[in-house]
């Protein structure tokens, strides 16, 4: 199933402590994580972005917020996490829906 996660970073965290922590992750193998298809981890200039990823589990994003959280005490300012679908899938049933609903 396919995720996006919405984040923003804490600025006060300091670059380096993110960067040592992304450095442990990635040195203990956790990051990115093998069983999670990490399709974007995208961030902007202003320290918020956004990770989309197929997975099967909410154990498995449990996981992959809170390794970052573990490595990095107070690195997020703020998360969001939801399903996601493409737009163009979303059309077609809201259509189905609205035309059912018009019909009442």
């Amino acid at each position: 199933m396919l995720f996006l996660m919405y984040w923003e970073l804490n600025e006060g965290v300091s670059v380096a402590d993110r960067l040592l922590a992304a450095e442990k992750l990635m040195t203990a193998k956790l990051f990115p994580p093998e069983n999670i298809e990490l399709v974007r981890f995208d961030i902007t200039p202003d320290n918020w972005g956004i990770t989309l990823v197929n997975a099967e589990s909410i154990e498995e994003l449990s996981n992959l917020n809170n390794m970052w959280r573990i490595a990095c005490p107070g690195i997020f300012k703020t998360t969001k996490l939801s399903p996601a679908r493409p737009v163009q899938e979303s059309i077609g049933s809201t259509n189905a829906l609205l035309q059912k609903l018009q019909s009442v």
